[in-house]
């Protein structure tokens, strides 16, 4: 082969590898815009009771309403500011913030400070960029917020939660629902239980449902004990836990 043909047939393959690499780069950068189209984001900021910002939250998503099992996609952990973001396809979710503390689980019951930011929020994710904040807190936080919310024209429920032996349970809580079927976080709740199994809740008149659980928040965890009526001359009600 003469050297003029040998020029022309490198140039040739060269020219063939670029445009092959060219047509490859074409068809990638279709692709990946095709499925950024179906994507969309949220962001927003994690704050605690007080309003400050909280590090180390995971926001969940859910595909469904359930959020009690395992996420469908999880947030990257708040950075200092209690900032976070995500991309995930557009889509109904239903989002939950969750702080645990030393915890390298993503799943499963919280444990004592533990944070929780309560009912699952309902978004529709559409093309574009959402905001969407949080504001968690522990059982402690909770029931401060639950006391206050309803410490007008409320009489407090005060009483023990007991084993049938009447042994104190320790690490409880008591909580009353106005229906049956609690949600993420129950309508009224107290903070954990003393060494002695003592509780205080504080309702408005009206009925209940009055039971207590071991972990927060409680979902299928929640015992339900008894259905009450809280009136003027309701006094101290123990909550006695069923036989294991």
């Amino acid at each position: 082969m003469s050297q003029d043909k040998y020029k022309h047939f490198i140039l040739l393959r060269r020219s063939g590898g670029l445009l092959l690499y060219l047509f490859l780069l074409t068809i990638c950068l279709m692709l990946n815009s095709a499925y950024a189209g179906d994507n969309a984001a949220i962001k927003g900021i994690v704050q605690d009771t007080a309003g400050k910002p909280v590090q180390n939250a995971e926001i969940y998503l859910y595909r469904g309403s359930n959020v009690r099992g395992t996420a469908d996609f999880i947030s990257s952990k708040t950075d200092s500011e209690g900032k976070y973001s995500i991309v995930v396809p557009q889509g109904r979710y239903w989002a939950v913030a969750r702080v645990r503390q030393g915890s390298s689980s993503q799943f499963g019951p919280l444990k004592a400070g533990d944070k929780h930011s309560g009912d699952a929020v309902e978004i529709e994710l559409t093309q574009g960029v959402m905001q969407v904040n949080f504001t968690v807190a522990d059982l402690k936080e909770a029931a401060a917020m639950s006391a206050k919310k309803t410490n007008e024209n409320t009489i407090a429920i005060r009483g023990r939660i007991l084993d049938r032996k009447g042994t104190p349970v320790n690490a409880a809580y008591a909580f009353a629902n106005r229906t049956r079927q609690a949600s993420e976080i129950p309508d009224h709740l107290s903070s954990w239980v003393d060494e002695e199994g003592h509780y205080t809740l504080f309702l408005p008149r009206g009925n209940y449902f009055l039971g207590f659980a071991t972990v927060f928040p409680p979902g299928t965890h929640a015992v339900f004990y008894k259905e009450i009526t809280v009136d003027d001359h309701t006094g101290t009600i123990d909550i006695l836990t069923p036989d294991k």
